[in-house]
């Protein structure tokens, strides 16, 4: 993997599943309902028409001579292309029926190579440092045998399990495993060969390719809440010099906030390009909330914002480039601080860690000021929301309350030109009571 993707990507990127949408038919829908608004109702209508009743449990054979036969009209298949090129409908892939339906059932199996499919994916440690986490990043390939017989219900059921799979390698590691590559690399084979195994048919074949990126000794640190003078001597990189930032700041021009972020996030990537070292630093700093230099309120503002979003969204490009998919939405991961209580010797407490990505419909006019005024906005209501509560009305709400609530913040700061949604499947709110 390019340095570059290391540095900037692993970092940063975190999993996404698509969890069971078009299980169904949908006959007809509302306006608002239409995530990509270039297409009309008309032609929405037609995309989904392709959905048959009880297609899922047709053969793929039978449902790709069902779509071909439809398709085959110059219209109609242009139609499809744009529907599979729109980054709106790709960027809403694991949380919109219409997009889930268009990548992940319609082009897998009638696309011209349909036989194999590549899906891709990553799994990441929760702990709150996020540029230290362990990340798990993998490729699967479905290769159908015998489209005679695999039904569409068992092919799309089969990427799940195997996606879900991949995600739960993770999870019931200590921080001492996640941290040797070694061991994790012979854990991660294991599994995925006992996943391919149990999955893999002679109607389809599963294959897998991975790599992994260890826990930094940092979160440890972190996790363990030791003293920050321990942290420090743990960093993995020494702090920020007086002439890192100087490079830096060189970005920070007057005016920059009313840059638009395609020209902003070019300067960016064009500085890391030159100064690897420097930012592996500053980065570290960033997600450390560890400076060692003075630096005013204002350069504060333009690293910890302009300069740690932009860096997201260049990697996400550098990911896209590197696997010739569609641009993927940068990710906001936030972990808030633990909710306690004590009596009698005994405690009560809440945690909760959630994530949201945020797509900017035009990088070329949307400003370095109007997207981080409004990803701040969203981060701080969610942090007054849980600040404002109390951990008994903490210990009466559900995942889902939590959820809902996350929705509406969503909603709230979203406009036509950002778009943030909640990642559900990165949602962790656990409450623990001892007291009785």
């Amino acid at each position: 993997m390019k340095k570059y993707l290391i540095i900037i990507l692993a970092p940063l990127l975190t999993m996404s599943a698509f969890t069971g949408y078009a299980n169904s038919p949908i006959a007809t829908f509302e306006q608002e309902e239409m995530p990509d608004n270039s297409f009309s109702k008309e032609e929405y209508q037609k995309l989904l028409n392709l959905q048959f009743n009880a297609y899922e449990d047709m053969t793929v054979s039978d449902y790709q001579n069902r779509v071909w036969e439809l398709r085959d009209t110059k219209d109609y298949d242009n139609l499809l292309e744009r529907f599979s090129q729109s980054d709106i409908l790709y960027e809403l892939k694991d949380t919109n029926e219409i997009a889930a339906f268009i990548f992940y059932i319609l082009t897998p199996l009638t696309a011209e190579k349909w036989q194999t499919r590549d899906f891709d994916g990553y799994a990441m440690t929760g702990y709150p440092n996020a540029f230290d986490n362990a990340m798990l990043e993998f490729s699967y390939t479905l290769t159908i045998k015998n489209a005679d017989i695999l039904t569409v219900r068992e092919y799309n059921t089969t990427r799940l399990e195997m996606l879900n799979g991949l995600q739960k390698i993770l999870h019931d590691k200590t921080s001492e495993q996640l941290q040797s590559e070694t061991f994790m690399k012979e854990q991660i084979s294991a599994e995925i060969e006992t996943l391919t195994r149990k999955l893999s048919t002679d109607k389809l074949q599963i294959s897998v390719e991975y790599s992994y990126l260890p826990l930094s000794k940092m979160n440890e640190n972190i996790h363990n809440q030791q003293s920050t003078q321990t942290e420090k001597t743990n960093r993995e990189y020494p702090n920020g010099t007086e002439e890192d930032y100087n490079s830096l700041l060189v970005l920070k021009i007057p005016n920059y906030q009313n840059m638009n972020i395609a020209d902003f996030n070019l300067l960016l990537l064009e500085w890391a390009n030159k100064s690897y070292d420097r930012m592996e630093r500053i980065y570290e700093d960033i997600s450390c909330n560890d400076f060692q230099i003075t630096l005013s309120d204002d350069d504060i503002s333009f690293v910890k914002w302009a300069v740690y979003l932009s860096g997201k969204e260049n990697a996400k490009y550098v990911q896209s480039q590197y696997n010739g998919r569609i641009e993927e939405p940068p990710v906001c991961a936030e972990q808030l601080p633990t909710k306690e209580i004590e009596a009698n010797g005994n405690s009560a407490l809440c945690d909760l860690y959630y994530q949201f990505s945020y797509s900017i419909t035009d990088k070329n006019s949307v400003t370095v000021s109007e997207r981080d005024e409004q990803i701040k906005d969203m981060i701080n209501a969610v942090q007054k929301f849980w600040n404002d509560m109390d951990v008994e009305s903490a210990l009466k709400m559900s995942e889902g309350d939590i959820l809902k609530r996350l929705d509406e913040f969503a909603a709230t700061y979203s406009t036509d030109r950002i778009i943030i949604t909640i990642n559900k499947e990165q949602v962790h709110f656990e409450c623990m009571d001892e007291r009785e």
